[in-house]
């Protein structure tokens, strides 16, 4: 079972060319156990403009079953996450990413994201991470609409903001 970070489904709503999201293309398309917690839907509907877009993502991100909700250990496996990366020398930027990241650990989920928050934590936890391999964003052409010219913007560094 693979969790989608918000970074990916940001790059995946936006168009924006990035392994990840072709990753993402391919995962939907192959029918692939994709789940979504509840912080990342709540992430990605938070950057929207308008109702509009919201109703649009609501309704895609609704095909997806959502991850357990997390519990009182869960809260404290995160903190503890955090402390560890720290006293590491590489301390998590976001507390969501540390929650998300207990998330996978507990229900062994792996992770598709672009945040480097999460390559921190995997240093320190046995995060798994998905990695896609070379020629995804090929493979992932076939799903495009045929007929168009469907092209990717190309991808900034990976952001915070949740803009989709």
């Amino acid at each position: 079972m693979i969790l989608v970070d918000t970074s990916v489904w940001i790059d995946y709503f936006n168009n924006y060319t990035s392994v990840e999201a072709d990753y993402l293309t391919l995962c939907i398309a192959e029918v692939r156990p994709v789940v979504l917690a509840g912080l990342v839907l709540t992430e990605t509907l938070l950057g929207l403009r308008n109702s509009t877009q919201a109703d649009s993502v609501t309704r895609a991100l609704s095909s997806f079953d959502l991850a357990p909700e997390l519990t009182r250990p869960d809260y404290e496996g995160a903190a503890a996450i955090y402390r560890a990366c720290r006293d590491r020398g590489t301390t998590p930027r976001s507390t969501i990413d540390c929650l998300i990241a207990q998330l996978c650990l507990r229900h062994d989920y792996e992770l598709l994201s672009r945040d480097r928050d999460f390559e921190m934590i995997a240093r320190v936890f046995p995060l798994k991470r998905v990695v896609p391999g070379p020629g995804v964003q090929e493979q992932a052409r076939v799903y495009y609409a045929p007929g168009t010219t469907f092209k990717r913007r190309p991808a900034a560094a990976p952001r915070r903001s949740s803009r989709a």
